[in-house]
């Protein structure tokens, strides 16, 4: 390996891909788009490439005309329940994992490519992994040759998302704007929600908010309410850093420890050399031995739907694999240990007015065991289903229904608990 990285375009850098070639790349806003771009092209000369990633925001546009013919898409995360239909096909590997899992599997791999976005280096030759440290950090290191596209739109984080340009064989200069996380505002039903679910989490404690406009609520809920002594993992969005502004977060070091940052290009600046955030590999934010040392640790994350028997689905609709497991499962693990908690929260209903929670789960495939789901909440109240048994546990469940629901679904819990 050189000890400098050789600047070429992204065409000649992607000569490096071959036939049979397994590559990997980052995904979310820190796709390397103009490096993607030059995947999909390269694979017409080079069929039968596996591309290992997880969701893309753009990279679907070049990536899909040749997936399942020269690309062998294999993924953690399929797009539907964020993206809706980005024209995948079916010949795409799902991979059922949680994030911990995930890493792992990186962990065991010789990746003959990878494909990450950098911000550009400081004084002393190293570039920032910014706003996705959490996979890509073992990419680089699992990887025969690594092409880094130089952003200088990407942040310069601090903390473990530090590349070294002796870890690089190809940089690519190519500047342009982080795409935005798709993210909606919260609406009234999910204020709604969120200020059952700030009820459920103390002052001093460290929160996990998944992405969604409920966990924003959520977020939102907590400023609102002055709390204090918050710190935040998993993952940054716009609501954590509402509640740093606010002042609801620990000022004595680090408030934010996270692996990834998803949210608006304001947001994506805003960290940029920002001391209340520590870029980490995704084991230090959601592998257990990570999770054991944090004390009052909150977990908030949303869902597709939860049955009588307390199971959780966040992957599956009817029509198949929409989602991904992520890392819900991981911190529902984590809540385990002594004064942690887990929080699943839903709308009652979908907008078509089914109902969220069910007799039994979509298709059998369960994201989460009902041994895992501690707190679930609607906008009709909180059902803690912690030490109950199975038949309190869906008269609770379905008592927090919607209305036009609730008596289908008390005579079904008095029918399914009596043989389960």
């Amino acid at each position: 390996m050189p000890d400098r990285p050789k600047k070429v375009s992204a065409e000649d850098a992607l000569l490096q891909v071959r036939s049979g070639m397994l590559v990997a790349s980052g995904g979310l806003s820190a796709e390397p788009i103009v490096l993607l771009e030059a995947l999909a092209e390269r694979a017409s000369a080079t069929p039968s490439v596996t591309l290992l990633g997880g969701m893309f925001i753009d990279g679907y546009r070049a990536l899909s005309p040749h997936l399942g013919n020269a690309i062998r898409l294999e993924t953690w995360f399929m797009p539907l329940t964020l993206l809706g239909d980005v024209g995948m096909g079916p010949d795409v590997d799902f991979l059922p994992m949680t994030w911990t899992q995930v890493c792992r599997y990186v962990e065991t791999l010789e990746i003959d490519v990878c494909l990450i976005m950098v911000s550009p280096a400081d004084e002393n030759g190293y570039y920032s992994l910014g706003i996705s440290s959490s996979l890509n950090s073992f990419l680089v290191k699992r990887s025969r040759v690594v092409i880094a596209q130089v952003n200088d739109e990407m942040p310069y984080t601090l903390g473990d998302s530090l590349v070294h340009e002796s870890q690089i064989d190809f940089i690519v200069e190519h500047s342009s704007p982080l795409p935005p996380y798709p993210l909606r505002p919260p609406g009234d039903l999910d204020a709604v929600i969120g200020r059952y679910v700030a009820r459920l989490i103390p002052d001093g404690a460290m929160l996990q908010c998944g992405v969604g406009t409920i966990p924003e609520a959520v977020a939102r809920r907590l400023a609102e309410e002055g709390r204090s002594g918050l710190r935040i993992t998993g993952m940054l969005t716009d609501a954590g850093r509402g509640l740093v502004e606010a002042g609801c977060c620990v000022s004595d070091g680090p408030a934010i420890i996270v692996g990834e940052v998803c949210g608006s290009p304001d947001l994506y600046r805003w960290v940029d050399r920002n001391p209340a955030m520590v870029a980490k590999d995704g084991l230090h934010t959601h592998s257990l031995q990570a999770l054991s040392e944090y004390p009052l640790f909150v977990s908030v994350n949303s869902t597709l739907e939860v049955d009588l028997f307390g199971q959780v689905n966040s992957e599956v609709l009817r029509s198949g694999q929409a989602g991904g497991i992520g890392g819900s499962v991981d911190f529902m693990m984590g809540a385990m240990f002594a004064d942690n908690r887990s929080v699943v929260a839903l709308p009652s209903i979908t907008s078509r007015g089914v109902s969220r929670i069910v007799p039994s789960i979509t298709k059998g495939l369960v994201t989460a065991p009902r041994t895992l789901v501690q707190f679930v909440v609607t906008e009709f109240g909180v059902a803690d289903l912690r030490f109950l048994s199975a038949s309190r546990r869906a008269e609770a469940l379905a008592n927090i229904s919607h209305p036009d629901h609730r008596e289908q679904l008390l005579a079904a819990a008095k029918e399914l608990t009596r043989t389960g």
